[in-house]
């Protein structure tokens, strides 16, 4: 899934979500206008072969695992749940970018890929698993580079061939699920794809990363996220990721927990960012409406959006 955070929900609490701040838009270059037309976006869509996403300052190319058939028990998973790696792009001056994202691969390819990391000299903050129980075993690689676009983009994509990870410009598959029940609970869904949905929630902190100001957006994964996939017979699967603080993650995993929703992984994704944050993980299957409401429950923990914008 693209994972495209939308213009609607950079307001969408009180006043103090000013996310965007001073510091935050000139870091964004400005306007979405500039931002779609920043030569630097150019760069690295041709460096990755697709198109990508220019969005509130931001770019991004996804690359979802289209190649694996990952299983829970008996339920199968499409990419758009939880394997689609990413890169999001944030411009820091004139020329440079700032790179951050994820590689979903294999336990098989963790070795290869790490190796290729280093020798390009991109940062890893963070190795780890997102779910429990799954088939393949599947790991996340964070990734964190700066310079040129054309520098940044050819090393990080170096680093992505290690992998059997596609690298084709991805195909969104229509919707076909019914998600009005939950929206009702947690608002509009941000995107829908097959047989997923994703539901987006911004913070309402001040972020920066490696001193750069960013905004709180799905562009970054720089906010909570939410998936459902509808599984049939009445049953959906729910997973995603809660960015929580310190203070936040005893009270958010209980609700989750207290709901049927299984927490799988605690930990960072980064190690420059500020304020010191978290990620929190989970997985649960069941009635739609009952996993919604226990999202819901763990919401209210948090010191962000409540309810998800929608597209």
């Amino acid at each position: 899934m693209n994972r495209r955070f939308d213009p609607r929900c950079a307001f969408v609490t009180t006043s103090a979500m000013v996310v965007l701040s001073a510091g935050a838009n000139a870091q964004a270059s400005g306007s979405k206008a500039s931002a779609q037309s920043d030569p630097r976006w150019t760069t690295i869509a041709r460096v990755f072969g697709q198109k990508g996403e220019a969005h509130d300052g931001y770019f991004r190319v996804n690359l979802p695992r289209t190649d694996l058939h990952v299983r829970i028990g008996n339920d199968a998973l499409e990419p758009a749940f939880e394997f689609t790696g990413y890169v999001g792009f944030v411009p820091v001056g004139q020329t440079d970018v700032l790179a951050m994202g994820e590689i979903v691969l294999r336990a098989d390819e963790v070795n290869a890929v790490m190796a290729e990391l280093r020798r390009e000299h991109v940062s890893t903050p963070a190795l780890h698993n997102h779910l429990i129980g799954e088939d393949p075993r599947i790991m996340y690689v964070h990734i964190m580079a700066r310079g040129s676009a054309e520098s940044v983009a050819t090393r990080l994509k170096a680093a992505y061939a290690k992998s059997a990870t596609p690298l084709s410009a991805p195909t969104d598959e229509p919707s076909v699920g019914d998600w009005s029940a939950i929206d009702a609970i947690l608002g509009r869904h941000s995107e829908a794809e097959g047989h997923v949905a994703e539901y987006e929630f911004p913070r309402n902190e001040h972020l920066a990363v490696g001193g750069t100001a960013v905004k709180s957006t799905g562009m970054l994964e720089t906010g909570s996220e939410v998936v459902f996939q509808q599984l049939g017979a009445n049953r959906v699967a729910c997973g995603g990721e809660l960015f929580v603080l310190p203070g936040e993650i005893d009270a958010v995993g209980r609700a989750l927990e207290e709901h049927g929703l299984h927490v799988t992984a605690i930990h960072n994704h980064m190690t420059e960012g500020t304020p010191h944050m978290y990620w929190m993980h989970w997985f649960g299957t069941g009635e739609g409406p009952a996993l919604a409401r226990g999202v819901a429950a763990a919401l209210s923990h948090m010191n962000g959006a409540q309810k998800s914008a929608g597209e």
